[in-house]
C-alpha cells in the first residue's frame, strides 16, 4: 500500500473515469483574417467596379455642366458691377445655345424665349414678370436702362435660378 491511501482505495492513474485524469479544454485556433475566402474577393472587384462606374459618372456630369458654370461666373462678374445689366439677356442666349441645338433655341424671341425658360428649368419666373425686364433689357439703347435696384434684381435672381436649374430634357 502507498502512504496516504485508505485501505480499500486503489490508485486512480489506471482508472479512466477518475477525476484526476481530467484536462482543460484545448481551444481550437482562432480563424485567421488573411487570406479571405474568395468570395471576399469578389465582393471587393464588384465594389470597386461600382466605385469606378460611379466616379465616371460624377466626372462626366462635372464636365458637361462646365457651360454653366462659367455662365455663372460671367453672371456674377455682370451683377457685381464689372459688366452692364444689357448683357444679362445675351448671357442667357449663349447659355442655352451651349445646351441646346442651334436649331431650337436660336430662332426663340418674346414670349417663346420666356416659355422655353421657364419649361426648361420648370419655373414660372420669365413669363410672371422677370420677362418684361429681360426684354427691356435686351432692346434697350442706352448702356444701363431705367429699372429699379429691385427690378433688377428680381431678373438676376431668376437668370441665377435658371443658369442653375435648367435641365436639357425637360425643353
Amino acid at each position: 500500500m502507498t502512504p496516504g491511501t485508505a485501505a480499500g482505495d486503489t490508485p486512480a492513474a489506471g482508472d479512466p473515469g477518475s477525476l484526476q485524469n481530467l484536462n482543460d479544454i484545448v481551444l481550437p485556433a482562432a480563424v485567421p483574417w488573411w487570406p479571405p475566402a474568395p468570395g471576399w474577393y469578389l465582393l471587393a472587384a464588384v465594389g470597386l467596379l461600382v466605385l469606378a462606374w460611379l466616379g465616371f459618372l460624377v466626372f462626366r456630369n462635372w464636365r458637361l455642366n462646365r457651360y454653366r458654370r462659367a455662365a455663372l461666373a460671367e453672371l456674377q462678374g455682370i451683377r457685381g458691377g464689372g459688366g452692364r445689366a444689357v448683357e444679362l439677356p445675351e448671357l442667357l442666349k449663349r447659355t442655352a445655345l451651349s445646351a441646346w441645338p442651334r436649331t431650337e433655341v436660336a430662332s426663340l424671341y418674346g414670349d417663346a424665349w420666356h416659355r422655353f425658360l421657364d419649361n426648361s428649368a420648370g419655373t414660372d419666373r420669365f413669363c410672371a414678370g422677370q420677362g418684361t425686364v429681360l426684354e427691356q433689357l435686351a432692346y434697350c439703347a442706352e448702356d444701363e436702362p431705367g429699372l429699379s435696384p429691385s427690378q433688377l434684381n428680381d431678373v438676376f435672381d431668376a437668370a441665377e435660378f435658371w443658369l442653375k436649374h435648367h435641365r436639357v430634357e425637360a425643353a
